[in-house]
């Protein structure tokens, strides 16, 4: 049976199969590991070899990055650093010590462990996208799609999501919405978003009549208030024509225990 062993400081593995070989080593606690036997450091004992790495995709073109850029360029002036999330990838600009500063930087859309974005590849400036390992395959189409037209898929993302691909901030106000981001990043990034006076205006109803209910309308003390409103409202309009006040006698409306006028602190 094949299995780990410590041989001076490294673990390697013990096993009957020759170098090259990929052998299935049990553990301790029962699992199982498939590795390749790598140099042969003693009688039965071999050292690990390293996993080999998928080979990258072959690059492949996007076309003009022009408009991407002049986005870019303009969000700089405004943002210290800009970036545009799509579906399955993020995009921004790379700094100068990038091995080809100015091209497209694109990861993963959130940061895995240690706060680090999955590297996905980049667009040279002559756009040409050259793949990472773990670049999904049609990553280069979807590129593609968006140097054909940066402000439209932008803007149908926004539609569809229900958030800004620039802010990655949910769209509530119903222009931003029919146009996929809002007015803020619409002007760091150099879009049309539209006159602020261009939103419908709805139609306003009529005013409606207040609904005698009686008796049956809220609770005792609710009409105890709704009395004191009506009393403190005549009271002021008395005054104001200049009439004199005669204080009321205290009643009752009917219901037990309940005055006719109620002052609960709140008047």
């Amino acid at each position: 049976m094949n299995m780990f062993k410590k041989f001076n400081g490294e673990w390697c593995v013990v096993s009957n199969d020759p170098t090259g070989s990929t052998v299935i080593v049990t553990k301790r606690n029962g699992t199982r590991s498939t590795v390749v036997l790598g140099e042969r450091v003693a009688p039965g004992i071999y050292r690990i070899a390293p996993a080999a790495r998928p080979a990258a995709a072959a690059a492949e073109a996007v076309g003009d990055l022009s408009r991407i850029v002049a986005m870019f360029d303009r969000a700089r002036q405004h943002l210290r650093m800009p970036a545009i999330v799509l579906d399955g990838f993020r995009v921004n600009i790379a700094g100068e010590r990038a091995r080809e500063p100015g091209s497209l930087t694109i990861t993963s859309v959130d940061a895995g462990y240690g706060g680090r974005r999955t590297w996905l590849g980049r667009v040279t400036l002559a756009g040409t996208f050259e793949p990472g390992r773990g670049a999904p395959a049609d990553l280069g189409a979807r590129l593609r799609a968006f140097a054909a037209d940066p402000a439209g898929v932008a803007a149908e993302f926004g539609r569809l999501h229900g958030k800004c691909c620039f802010c990655r901030r949910a769209l509530t106000d119903e222009r931003s919405t029919a146009v996929g981001y809002g007015p803020d990043c619409a002007e760091n990034f150099g879009l049309a978003w539209g006159s602020r006076d261009a939103a419908p205006s709805l139609p306003r109803s009529a005013p409606v009549a207040p609904l005698d209910l009686g008796p049956a309308r809220g609770t005792a003390l609710s009409r105890a208030r709704a009395a004191t409103r009506t009393y403190l409202a005549e009271q002021a309009a008395a005054v104001q024509a200049g009439q004199p006040i005669e204080d009321e006698p205290f009643e009752c409306d009917g219901t037990p225990d309940t005055p006719r006028y109620a002052n609960d602190g709140r008047y």
